[in-house]
């Protein structure tokens, strides 16, 4: 393949690049309330898997170990950091990411409180999420929900949700003109077992719980009336001088009650009961007792739906109707007719309703409410927080180069077996800024995002750039269900592959289930070829209980053409100590699998952590724009898709050979970890990598890629506070045997079999509140059938010395000297690179 200037293969695969390059992961952390609890939710830019939690003895910090499922949303090594300002029962809370020592993949947060107590972490709802739970501090955080307040001793509340587990939340926001009720969480025993309720209340009489209960259904669909004790019958009203209207022009016949969500047919006994109060209500009224008919009327409505509550109903407002109180007869009609809209008794009472005086404009619930309780206002708060810093990077640079790292075959994982240093020098400044902007009250939720990477390479100064990996604008209004984010953002999943300049919006038309559109240009370019993508999803918070998930369609376009026609689906459960996250994504174009990738974590109540993860994905993902980085070198180059049907293709060849020639990438993991006591842990893994041969890509893979298959399987014990309060040790022991091919064509010839054995030694010592010192060792030796040794020591050590609470310096050395003998070769190197640099957060 023929060469241009400036290295169009890079420039080719950068544009495909899955993520942000220079990217720091962490999106948003948030602070919420769930049932008892509070839970800080942190927020990534890419799919994670939760691994393990150390935490010294003096419990005001911990390390959340996590891995990076795939290496394209940040390949780079940027620090991001986070506060909250929590205030009251709850501490302060520091967010800070980082890659764990030695490792790309591994990183780890470090999460420090202002003051000790006690929480767990655990896997969050979905791939893109880790939760930290502080038990029984969910009264410390604002909610949408408070403390129960003191019941009446009679009425009745309407219970919006209920759930076995404590973790409840308001799926939807309460109707402005109910919002002057009290919203609160309770329990209650229900048929022997303790159930979990987010409620509004109270209310005096059924008539206005109904009437209450009829505006929620629609985002409250499960929403039903509890009585709280059998409510007082209502003070007998004089009948006013005037002649009585007339009754109903013919009797209201008995009908089964048709109250929507209303439970299985009443017992033969409640049935009997209302049939009873019933006949005495109406032999009241024919004594004009219209204080007793009610009384009769009030026990009959507070029963379960019942053959008798539809005449009840109607009856009461014929009865409030005679006894001079229109308003609260009006009320009475009107909850029959939300109720019972059709049948000849209905347009009775639609005719008995015309004749009543109009209500007025701002009137008052019927009747006297005990004690309202105004629900308590969301105080609107704005808050600025970001961090901006300034590194030197010096010492000889990583084999990856930046070519590769920003280009889709960058996920690929880095193998145990691969050199880690390169004898090339390396001086580069990288300086970056992240800025975030957040407006909320009771109804609505902003945020302005900025995140921004420059790195100056003084070597070569073509290779300087500039990285803008977020600058958007986010809108929530939780009172229309609507969602909107413009500007530039990285993927949430619904099939969208990499950063883009567009928008995403959803809309919630019923409690739990929203529509999503999302549409824009990808980030990067790719060489003269122009590219836009849209895609919808229809998306569930609750298929089940504890199952989410979606369906979504997408299709990008490439000069005129169909670039991706995606269809896929991504199921999340979660359950306490639970999660799981599923994906599937098939193009429909080219007709091949491009993901199929299941995760999970389960926690056990010693906090022992299970992982598991099988991810089979195309590197790079099946796209008809990949045709542009295999051509034929006897052509002349082609830089859009029109060059390439110019040349005598077809669109049914090109994708043949994007199909042909994309390489498969296959990791699975299962792992444990395991606390022994407050000081150690034990953990185990057993990993499979498997990575598909890659042609030759002049500039970034000039030789092309063989296809390599590892196994490991490895061993950790992790000890905390063996000589201070916040120490912390991690040796690891890791076996490995492998297969890798020297070239793209695979023969046996150019088959190499390896053995491999890793030791490492990490520490993190905390020498006092400003110091922290993490010295590191690896040592690694590997053996292959042709005769080949390979020894390596690598010595590290990080130190961050936080000069004020926001403004911290950091440094970090690193050395690898290496032996290798063959029959061929017997060298020693001795490479070393390093970085300083500061970071100020606010």
């Amino acid at each position: 393949m023929k060469k241009t200037p400036g290295g169009w293969a890079a420039a080719a695969l950068l544009a495909l690049a899955a993520g942000a390059a220079q990217a720091q992961l962490i999106d948003d952390v948030d602070l919420r309330r769930e049932g008892a609890d509070a839970v800080l939710q942190i927020r990534f830019v890419t799919p994670v898997q939760y691994r393990r939690v150390n935490v010294p003895r003096a419990g005001d910090t911990a390390q959340i170990h996590y891995d990076l499922v795939t290496l394209a949303e940040g390949l780079q090594d940027v620090p991001s950091e986070r506060r909250v300002a929590a205030g009251g029962a709850l501490p302060d809370l520091t967010v800070y990411d980082e890659a764990a020592p030695k490792r790309l993949r591994d990183r780890r947060l470090l999460l420090r409180l202002s003051r000790a107590v006690p929480f767990k972490v655990r896997a969050g709802r979905g791939d893109r999420q880790i939760e930290v739970v502080f038990s029984g501090l969910g009264e410390a955080v604002p909610a949408t929900t408070t403390a129960t307040p003191a019941a009446p001793a009679s009425g009745f509340q309407i219970v919006l949700q209920r759930s076995d587990a404590p973790n409840l939340q308001l799926a939807a926001p309460i109707p402005s003109a109910l919002q002057r009720y009290q919203v609160f969480t309770g329990r209650r025993q229900v048929d022997g077992r303790t159930v979990h309720e987010i409620a509004l209340g109270y209310f005096e009489t059924r008539t206005e719980a109904e009437a209450a209960r009829a505006q929620l259904l629609n985002r409250f669909p499960d929403a039903s009336i509890v009585a709280l004790a059998p409510a007082a019958a209502p003070a007998a009203v004089a009948p006013v001088p005037a002649a009585p209207p007339a009754a109903l022009a013919t009797p209201v016949p008995p009908a089964p009650p048709v109250t929507p969500g209303a439970a299985a047919p009443a017992a033969a006994a409640v049935e009997q009961q209302a049939a009873t109060l019933l006949a005495a209500a109406k032999a009241a009224e024919a004594k004009q007792d219209h204080a007793g008919a009610l009384d009769k009327l009030n026990e009959l409505l507070n029963l379960p739906a019942n053959a008798s509550t539809r005449e009840g109903q109607a009856l009461a407002g014929l009865v409030r109707e005679r006894s001079g109180d229109p308003l609260r007869a009006r009320a009475e009609y009107e909850t029959f007719l939300q109720l019972f809209p059709t049948g000849p008794d209905a347009d009775q009472v639609r005719a008995a309703l015309a004749r009543l005086p109009a209500a007025p404009a701002a009137a008052a619930p019927s009747g006297p409410i005990v004690e309202q309780q105004v629900r308590p206002k969301v105080e609107a708060t704005s808050t600025m927080s970001g961090s901006m810093a300034a590194f030197y990077y010096g010492g000889q640079s990583k084999v990856r180069t930046q070519e590769f790292q920003d280009s889709p075959i960058s996920g690929l994982p880095e193998l145990v077996s691969d050199d880690t240093l390169s004898g090339n020098d390396q001086k580069q400044w990288q300086g970056s800024v992240d800025l975030n902007w957040r407006f909320r009250d009771a109804d609505t939720d902003m945020r302005f995002v900025f995140r921004d990477a420059y790195t100056l390479d003084q070597l070569r100064s073509d290779k300087s750039k500039n990285r803008l990996s977020a600058l958007y604008f986010e809108h929530r209004s939780l009172a229309l269900g609507t969602s909107v984010k413009l500007g530039r953002q990285s993927p949430a999943g619904l099939g969208v592959l990499g950063r883009f300049d567009g928008a995403q919006a959803s809309y919630t038309f019923v409690p739990k289930w929203r529509l999503t559109a999302v549409a824009g240009v990808p980030a990067d370019k790719l060489l003269d070829a122009k590219r836009h993508f849209y895609g919808g999803a229809i998306e569930a918070d609750a298929l089940l209980p504890n199952l989410s998930g979606n369906v979504y369609v997408n299709r990008q376009m490439i000069d005129g053409e169909l670039d991706r026609n995606a269809v896929g689906t991504e199921l999340r459960y979660f359950n306490g100590g639970a999660s799981a996250t599923g994906i599937l994504d098939w193009d429909r174009s080219i007709r091949g699998l491009n993901i199929a990738s299941l995760q999970g974590t389960w926690q056990l109540e010693n906090n022992a952590v299970v992982n598991f993860l099988y991810d089979k994905r195309k590197t790079p993902l099946l796209m008809l724009g990949n045709a542009l980085f295999f051509q034929n070198p006897n052509l002349p180059l082609a830089t859009r898709i029109s060059d390439l049907l110019a040349q005598g293709e077809t669109l049914g060849s090109l994708r043949r050979t994007v199909k042909n020639t994309t390489s498969d990438t296959t990791q699975g993991l299962l792992g444990a970890t395991v606390p022994i006591n407050a000081t150690w842990q034990v953990g185990a893994d057993l990993r499979l990598t498997d990575v598909g041969e890659i042609q030759p890509v002049p500039d970034i893979l000039p030789a092309g890629q063989g296809r390599s298959r590892n196994n490991a399987v490895g061993a950790q014990l992790i000890g905390s506070n063996l000589y201070s309060t916040h120490d912390t040790h991690v040796v690891a022991l890791s076996v490995l045997r492998g297969t890798n091919f020297s070239g793209p064509t695979v023969t046996p010839a150019t088959q190499s079999d390896f053995n491999a054995l890793l030791v490492s030694y990490n520490n993190s010592s905390q020498v006092s509140a400003k110091l922290l010192l993490e010295p590191s060792l690896r040592w690694y030796r590997q053996t292959d059938n042709a005769g080949g040794h390979l020894t390596r020591w690598t010595p590290g050590l990080r130190v961050t010395y936080r000069m004020l609470q926001q403004f911290a310096i950091e440094s970090e050395i690193n050395g690898e000297l290496t032996r290798s003998t063959s029959p061929t070769r017997n060298e020693n190197s001795h490479r070393y690179y390093y970085y300083l640099g500061g970071r100020y957060d606010f």
